[in-house]
Protein backbone atom coordinates (compact mmCIF):
# COMPACT_ATOMS: atom_id res chain seq x y z
CA UNK A 1 0.00 0.00 0.00
CA UNK A 2 2.78 2.40 0.92
CA UNK A 3 4.62 1.49 -2.27
CA UNK A 4 1.55 2.30 -4.39
CA UNK A 5 1.04 5.66 -2.62
CA UNK A 6 4.70 6.53 -3.10
CA UNK A 7 4.57 5.66 -6.79
CA UNK A 8 1.38 7.71 -7.19
CA UNK A 9 3.00 10.72 -5.50
CA UNK A 10 6.12 10.41 -7.66
CA UNK A 11 3.96 10.20 -10.78
CA UNK A 12 1.99 13.26 -9.67
CA UNK A 13 5.15 15.29 -9.08
CA UNK A 14 6.82 14.03 -12.23
CA UNK A 15 3.90 14.45 -14.63
CA UNK A 16 1.06 16.37 -12.98
CA UNK A 17 2.78 19.36 -11.39
CA UNK A 18 4.76 20.45 -14.46
CA UNK A 19 1.51 20.54 -16.40
CA UNK A 20 -0.11 22.71 -13.72
CA UNK A 21 2.93 24.95 -13.46
CA UNK A 22 2.85 25.62 -17.19
CA UNK A 23 -0.65 27.02 -17.10
CA UNK A 24 -0.38 30.78 -17.48
CA UNK A 25 -3.06 32.96 -15.99
CA UNK A 26 -3.73 36.21 -17.83
CA UNK A 27 -3.51 39.16 -15.44
CA UNK A 28 -4.50 42.73 -16.25
CA UNK A 29 -4.30 46.11 -14.57
CA UNK A 30 -6.65 49.08 -14.59
CA UNK A 31 -6.13 52.66 -13.44
CA UNK A 32 -9.47 53.14 -11.69
CA UNK A 33 -8.85 56.85 -11.03
CA UNK A 34 -8.19 57.48 -14.73
CA UNK A 35 -11.36 55.59 -15.69
CA UNK A 36 -13.40 57.65 -13.26
CA UNK A 37 -11.82 60.95 -14.30
CA UNK A 38 -12.18 60.30 -18.02
CA UNK A 39 -15.48 58.48 -18.38
CA UNK A 40 -17.31 60.52 -15.74
CA UNK A 41 -15.61 63.93 -16.04
CA UNK A 42 -18.86 65.47 -17.25
CA UNK A 43 -20.89 64.21 -14.30
CA UNK A 44 -21.87 66.79 -11.68
CA UNK A 45 -20.21 64.84 -8.87
CA UNK A 46 -16.84 64.71 -10.66
CA UNK A 47 -17.08 68.37 -11.70
CA UNK A 48 -17.84 69.33 -8.09
CA UNK A 49 -14.88 67.30 -6.83
CA UNK A 50 -12.55 68.81 -9.43
CA UNK A 51 -13.71 72.32 -8.50
CA UNK A 52 -13.23 71.65 -4.78
CA UNK A 53 -9.80 70.17 -5.45
CA UNK A 54 -8.80 73.21 -7.54
CA UNK A 55 -10.02 75.56 -4.79
CA UNK A 56 -8.01 73.56 -2.24
CA UNK A 57 -4.82 73.80 -4.32
CA UNK A 58 -5.32 77.54 -4.96
CA UNK A 59 -5.75 78.25 -1.25
CA UNK A 60 -2.66 76.21 -0.38
CA UNK A 61 -0.60 78.10 -2.98
CA UNK A 62 -1.96 81.49 -1.92
CA UNK A 63 -1.35 80.92 1.79
CA UNK A 64 2.12 79.50 1.13
CA UNK A 65 3.00 82.63 -0.89
CA UNK A 66 1.63 84.80 1.91
CA UNK A 67 3.80 83.01 4.49
CA UNK A 68 6.85 83.39 2.26
CA UNK A 69 6.16 87.13 1.90
CA UNK A 70 5.76 87.50 5.68
CA UNK A 71 9.03 85.64 6.24
CA UNK A 72 10.77 88.00 3.81
CA UNK A 73 9.31 91.02 5.62
CA UNK A 74 10.48 89.57 8.95
CA UNK A 75 14.03 89.16 7.61
CA UNK A 76 13.98 92.78 6.40
CA UNK A 77 12.72 93.95 9.82
CA UNK A 78 15.45 91.97 11.59
CA UNK A 79 18.09 93.41 9.24
CA UNK A 80 16.97 96.93 9.96
CA UNK A 81 16.92 96.22 13.72
CA UNK A 82 13.14 96.65 14.10
CA UNK A 83 12.56 93.95 16.75
CA UNK A 84 8.93 94.90 17.46
CA UNK A 85 7.98 94.55 13.80
CA UNK A 86 9.94 91.27 13.54
CA UNK A 87 8.09 89.85 16.57
CA UNK A 88 4.71 90.93 15.15
CA UNK A 89 5.54 89.31 11.82
CA UNK A 90 6.71 86.13 13.58
CA UNK A 91 3.29 85.88 15.25
CA UNK A 92 1.52 86.41 11.90
CA UNK A 93 3.70 83.71 10.33
CA UNK A 94 2.88 81.26 13.13
CA UNK A 95 -0.84 82.05 12.79
CA UNK A 96 -0.80 81.55 8.99
CA UNK A 97 1.12 78.27 9.35
CA UNK A 98 -1.40 77.01 11.91
CA UNK A 99 -4.23 78.05 9.58
CA UNK A 100 -2.55 76.26 6.66
CA UNK A 101 -2.08 73.05 8.66
CA UNK A 102 -5.72 73.06 9.81
CA UNK A 103 -6.96 73.93 6.33
CA UNK A 104 -4.98 71.06 4.79
CA UNK A 105 -6.21 68.56 7.38
CA UNK A 106 -9.89 69.52 7.21
CA UNK A 107 -10.18 70.09 3.45
CA UNK A 108 -8.19 66.96 2.61
CA UNK A 109 -10.60 64.91 4.73
CA UNK A 110 -13.58 66.51 2.96
CA UNK A 111 -12.05 65.87 -0.48
CA UNK A 112 -11.35 62.27 0.48
CA UNK A 113 -14.98 61.81 1.56
CA UNK A 114 -16.14 63.21 -1.79
CA UNK A 115 -13.72 60.93 -3.66
CA UNK A 116 -14.91 57.91 -1.67
CA UNK A 117 -18.51 58.81 -2.49
CA UNK A 118 -17.60 59.04 -6.19
CA UNK A 119 -16.10 55.57 -6.08
CA UNK A 120 -19.21 53.91 -4.69
CA UNK A 121 -22.81 53.41 -5.65
CA UNK A 122 -24.01 53.37 -9.26
CA UNK A 123 -20.77 54.75 -10.72
CA UNK A 124 -18.77 51.99 -9.07
CA UNK A 125 -21.18 49.35 -10.38
CA UNK A 126 -20.94 50.73 -13.93
CA UNK A 127 -17.14 50.72 -13.83
CA UNK A 128 -16.96 47.23 -12.35
CA UNK A 129 -19.44 45.94 -14.95
CA UNK A 130 -17.25 47.36 -17.74
CA UNK A 131 -14.10 45.89 -16.17
CA UNK A 132 -15.80 42.49 -15.88
CA UNK A 133 -16.95 42.69 -19.50
CA UNK A 134 -13.44 43.49 -20.79
CA UNK A 135 -11.89 40.83 -18.53
CA UNK A 136 -14.25 38.13 -19.79
CA UNK A 137 -14.01 39.27 -23.43
CA UNK A 138 -10.19 39.28 -23.42
CA UNK A 139 -9.72 36.23 -21.18
CA UNK A 140 -8.28 37.87 -18.07
CA UNK A 141 -8.39 35.79 -14.90
CA UNK A 142 -7.43 38.65 -12.61
CA UNK A 143 -7.57 42.46 -12.86
CA UNK A 144 -5.64 44.60 -10.36
CA UNK A 145 -5.96 48.31 -9.69
CA UNK A 146 -2.83 50.17 -10.76
CA UNK A 147 -3.64 53.50 -9.09
CA UNK A 148 -3.10 54.72 -5.53
CA UNK A 149 -1.37 52.42 -3.08
CA UNK A 150 -1.90 49.47 -5.40
CA UNK A 151 0.25 51.05 -8.11
CA UNK A 152 3.13 51.51 -5.69
CA UNK A 153 3.05 47.77 -4.91
CA UNK A 154 3.67 46.84 -8.55
CA UNK A 155 7.34 46.28 -9.15
CA UNK A 156 7.06 45.62 -12.87
CA UNK A 157 4.31 45.97 -15.42
CA UNK A 158 3.94 46.09 -19.15
CA UNK A 159 1.49 48.19 -21.11
CA UNK A 160 -0.09 45.16 -22.79
CA UNK A 161 -1.83 44.14 -19.57
CA UNK A 162 -3.31 47.61 -18.92
CA UNK A 163 -7.03 47.57 -19.79
CA UNK A 164 -7.75 51.12 -18.61
CA UNK A 165 -8.36 52.58 -22.08
CA UNK A 166 -10.54 49.61 -23.09
CA UNK A 167 -12.68 50.09 -19.97
CA UNK A 168 -13.05 53.82 -20.69
CA UNK A 169 -14.00 53.04 -24.30
CA UNK A 170 -16.59 50.50 -23.11
CA UNK A 171 -18.14 53.01 -20.68
CA UNK A 172 -18.35 55.63 -23.44
CA UNK A 173 -19.94 53.05 -25.76
CA UNK A 174 -22.54 52.17 -23.12
CA UNK A 175 -23.32 55.88 -22.68
CA UNK A 176 -23.76 56.28 -26.46
CA UNK A 177 -20.65 58.43 -26.80
CA UNK A 178 -17.51 58.07 -28.86
CA UNK A 179 -14.07 57.67 -27.32
CA UNK A 180 -10.92 57.04 -29.26
CA UNK A 181 -8.11 55.32 -27.42
CA UNK A 182 -5.00 57.52 -27.49
CA UNK A 183 -2.48 56.04 -29.89
CA UNK A 184 -5.27 54.27 -31.84
CA UNK A 185 -5.14 50.91 -30.04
Amino acid sequence: MKKTTTIALIALFAFGLPLCAQQVTKVGICDFTRVLGTAYRESKAVRDWNAANSDYNREIQSTTREITDLESQKLDAEKSGNKDSALGLEKKIADRRAYLDNYRRVKKAILQQQADKLQSGPILKEILDAINFIAEQDGYALILRSDGDNGAAMLYRIIEVDITEKVIQELFKRAGKTYTIPGGQ
